[in-house]
């Protein structure tokens, strides 16, 4: 499962004209260092909107960030992450693959002219049939205190096997490193979902035990880096609830007496599917408490992927996002205090209408970059679940 390091040399290898694989070789003792499949296709010019697109509900601009390649094994992006980087460039994670979780692969795009278009998509490490996973399912994304972004991904067959893979890129995301990553796998953890660098603490990483695992299958746990991504230390557990796909927020100043609180919002399997859990520690991941909090869907449904972030233009405020689903869904824009775990409903910032026999019914992993006061870019997946589906970026107000 480890991944040698060392001198090598890039050689090509015949692809069709949709591929471009880079594999670096080690001589004799050939290793894989890392596989680039660059798929083409940019974010495209304005054009007319299909029916089925989102819309923001204050006549904001939705497009395509990421278009589908046109290799159906990787035509299905969804679950992004992003990030903005040292030098200004975004950096968008996501996975792509044939289907909603089917073959999926960890791959990122990057901007340098502020979001307006983003490079083809480059997966980092193939999966799928006959490669050593069968699926990539999420992915976590943070810029370490040495400027580096580092990326997790898992990667799962079934219940049987589980692995946490791990990269850095030192030039904003335009080439990576793979990382060894013995702590979180195999079969340790699961899937992680959200990395966070805390001040004094370093990286830390949260996802969700999968079944496969030992020796938890179920529950939440959090890894600290404290050398910008390279090596991560054993994972300790949470919490044992029956949820997934945590988003992890540093909250200064929040914990009684002035100190650092972390919050994990995590995605319920057991509340009807349409609360949240929110796990609280006020010792720095020494111990937490978990409870079910305000954050829920208005009437019906279900949520997707949690995402939750301190306003960069606001001290003490949390900003929510929350996606419900089925369609006719839509995306709800939250405040919270991460004193008190307050939170207040705003108001709605995209719809997703509901267009009879329409295929395009699988979206949602809503993720904001600041990009100045008040203001972000918000990626989100939509498309279809047996095919296409691109990543999409909308220019909101919190």
């Amino acid at each position: 499962m480890s991944l040698a390091s060392g001198m090598a040399t890039v050689r090509p290898v015949a692809c069709n004209n949709d591929m471009n694989l880079r594999v670096a070789s080690g001589g004799a003792a050939s290793i894989v260092l890392f596989a680039v499949i660059s798929l083409s296709g940019v974010s495209r010019a304005a054009e007319p909107l299909p029916e089925w697109a989102a819309k923001q509900t204050d006549g904001g601009p939705v497009r395509i960030a990421v278009p589908a390649p046109k290799d159906a094994k990787f035509a299905h992006l969804a679950w992004p992450k992003a990030v903005r980087a040292a030098d200004g460039s975004i950096v968008v994670a996501y996975l792509a693959g044939a289907y909603h979780g089917g073959g999926g692969s960890p791959a990122v795009s990057y901007s340098s002219d502020g979001g307006k278009t983003f490079s083809s998509p480059n997966i980092l490490r193939e999966f799928g049939p006959g490669k050593d996973f069968a699926n990539s399912g999420n992915l976590g994304l943070a810029v370490a205190d040495d400027g580096a972004i580092v990326l997790l991904a898992m990667a799962h067959t079934g219940n049987k096997a589980n692995h946490i893979f791990g990269w850095r890129s030192a030039d904003q995301g335009r080439t990576w490193q793979p990382v060894e990553t013995p702590t979180l796998g195999p079969n340790k953890t699961g899937s992680v979902t959200s990395i966070v660098r805390v001040p004094g603490a370093g990286l830390m990483a949260t996802g969700h035990y999968r079944k496969g695992s030992t020796p938890h299958e179920q529950g939440i746990w959090v890894a600290t880096s404290v050398d910008s991504g390279k090596t991560w230390g054993e994972p300790t557990t949470v919490n044992d609830v029956d949820g997934g796909e945590p988003v992890l927020v540093h909250a200064p100043k929040a914990a009684p007496g002035g100190g650092n609180r972390l919050l994990i919002f995590i995605r319920s399997r057991t509340i009807s599917a349409a609360r949240q859990y929110i796990a609280v520690s006020d010792d720095m991941a020494k111990t937490w408490k978990t409870d079910e909090s305000q954050i829920g869907v208005e009437k019906k449904g279900t949520l997707a992927h949690p995402f939750a972030m301190m306003n960069p233009s606001k001290d003490g405020e949390l900003v929510i996002l929350t996606a419900e689903r089925p369609q006719p869904g839509r995306v709800w824009l939250w405040r919270g205090d991460p004193k008190s775990l307050e939170f207040k409903r705003e108001r709605v910032v995209l719809e997703f209408p509901s267009i009879p026999d329409d295929k395009n019914t699988d979206y949602g992993y809503t993720w904001i970059v600041p990009t100045e006061k008040d203001r972000g870019l918000m990626f989100y997946y939509h498309g279809q679940t047996k095919g296409r589906s691109e990543i999409w970026v909308a220019e909101v107000s919190y």
